[in-house]
């Protein structure tokens, strides 16, 4: 039985105390056009083990629905790449397994990107940040 990729509204980065802590005290990883700041918190029965969050910059694209588009196409391929990321966690990070990750994906692209796209460019952030999780917990 295979599961079904969703992405439910609790998994959602939403809490200010959260979101102020990883703009603060975050490490990131750049795939361009997307940076990717990242942050192990500590545990919470509440709260999901992966949290993210999605942002594009009214710098970058002016039109509200060209902003919308990106957002949802990083979702989307978000949504599809959630389960990889989970089991990459539970095999090369042991220790993140136990507490709670943040993930905060920015956009930093003029031009909308296609959800294929997207999912290739966030397939390799989200190597990078397991990668660098992994070499974090040898040190």
């Amino acid at each position: 039985m295979t599961l079904r990729a969703t992405l439910k509204k609790s998994e959602i980065l939403r809490l200010k105390n959260d979101i102020n802590k990883l703009f603060e005290e975050g490490k990131s990883v750049k795939v361009l056009p997307l940076k990717i700041l990242y942050q192990v918190l500590p545990p919470d029965a509440t709260q999901p083990k992966v949290q993210a969050m999605f942002i594009v910059s009214k710098r970058t694209l002016k039109s509200a629905t060209s902003r919308n588009r990106v957002k949802r196409c990083m979702r989307e391929a978000y949504r599809h790449l959630k389960a990889d990321l989970l089991t990459a966690l539970a095999q090369r990070c042991p220790f993140v397994h136990q507490l709670r990750l943040a993930l905060l994906f920015q956009s930093a692209s003029t031009d909308t990107v296609s959800t294929k796209q997207m999912k290739m460019i966030l397939s390799k952030g989200i190597e990078k940040v397991v990668a660098r999780l992994s070499q974090e917990q040898i040190s």
